[in-house]
């Protein structure tokens, strides 16, 4: 766990986000990636990719999203206008919320380090990419679809630097997309906080050992059985050390996160409308590229997550999108063949391999 005075804090509006920096590494041209973590875990879970990143021309920062402490919590009205089934026209305000602080961070973070711009002929020299891991996949999916709210010099500077969004696992609920009946929900019906986040521990830092994460098949994929020969990533961590990189009240059925997940299914389907399939918005932010990948031992249904938007993105169906809803952006996908959900932390080497052949697509 980094030593607090690792910590580093830039105020947005009224708001304080907390991060990690792996600083500028000694050449002009360096890209910065930026991640923005899951549900439970914070910002500490890919520190193994820091010491890492100056030998790839890399500064890396891992951002710890809002709810998440040191980074400021949300007021009680904030709280309000997420969870309990709510549809898109009660969580807009929270989507908006959070995907303009975090343009708004980028764009802080970029003028005041003075870091390079992008390159449009390269993704590998300046500029960021923002990468959503797995429930952060909403968040950077947010800041996509309220980009063309900003206020237009925010809108103007972040595109001189922010030049692609990767997402990590993206699960089918922050895509709009209905888990397959293969999946078992059960563990998110369980009443007690701490029951229900260590069968989500258990789960989904296992190995799911899959026939084939490439046919599309859903047949070929593990959804309930992880592996019982491959230890689970962090299993060697202590109750005490395991709370230093999870956050049990942001993860309850109180804390932000918890009430994001019971949203209503058509808030996250149009949110990724508006982030991906609305060509009018898009049009306004058109050197932004999108990238999905999957890992090749994650839970089965975060590679189906990927196959069903593959199939998506070309012709998005009308029953979760809207008529209206076109294929807007370059957006491409990858499943990985190797690495769990937390390959960063099990390999952060082939982490930053994997990361960086799905932005160069």
């Amino acid at each position: 766990m980094p030593s607090p005075t690792a910590f580093k804090t830039l105020r947005v509006l009224d708001v304080n986000y907390t991060y990690l920096d792996s600083g500028p590494p000694a050449s002009s041209d360096y890209t910065t990636w930026v991640f923005v973590h899951g549900l439970g875990f914070n910002g500490a879970t890919l520190e193994k990719l820091l010491p890492l990143a100056h030998a790839h021309n890399l500064r890396i920062v891992s951002l710890y999203r809002r709810g998440y402490p040191p980074s400021s919590g949300f007021r009680d009205d904030e709280l309000a206008e997420i969870g309990s089934q709510k549809k898109i026209d009660e969580a807009e305000p929270f989507f908006r919320a959070q995907g303009g602080e975090i343009a708004m961070f980028l764009v802080r973070f970029a003028t005041e380090q003075c870091i390079p711009m992008a390159n449009p002929s390269s993704p590998n020299a300046g500029g960021i990419t923002l990468i959503g891991w797995s429930l952060g996949g909403i968040h950077v999916l947010a800041l996509l679809a309220y980009l063309d709210e900003l206020p237009e010099d925010t809108q103007s500077t972040l595109q001189k630097y922010l030049h692609t969004i990767l997402s990590h696992d993206a699960s089918a609920l922050s895509l709009g997309i209905p888990d397959p009946s293969q999946h078992d929900i059960s563990v998110w019906f369980e009443a007690d906080d701490r029951k229900r986040f260590d069968g989500f521990f258990d789960g989904i830092t296992a190995h799911f050992i899959h026939k084939s994460v490439t046919s599309e098949n859903i047949d070929d994929l593990e959804f309930n059985n992880p592996s019982q020969e491959i230890p689970h990533s962090l299993c060697d961590l202590s109750y005490v050390q395991r709370a230093e990189y999870t956050d049990l009240q942001a993860f309850s059925h109180t804390g932000c996160d918890g009430k994001l997940l019971s949203c209503d299914l058509t808030a996250f389907a149009a949110l990724t409308k508006r982030a991906l399939f609305d060509k009018a918005r898009a049009a306004k932010s058109p050197n932004v590229r999108v990238r999905y990948m999957s890992s090749g031992t994650s839970p089965g249904v975060l590679v189906w997550a990927l196959w069903m938007l593959r199939k998506y993105a070309e012709k998005p169906p009308v029953a979760l999108y809207g008529s209206d809803a076109e294929k807007a952006r370059d957006i491409k996908f990858i499943a990985q063949t190797e690495g769990n959900h937390f390959i960063f932390w099990e390999d952060p080497e082939k982490a930053i391999q994997q990361y960086r052949v799905a932005i160069n697509l």
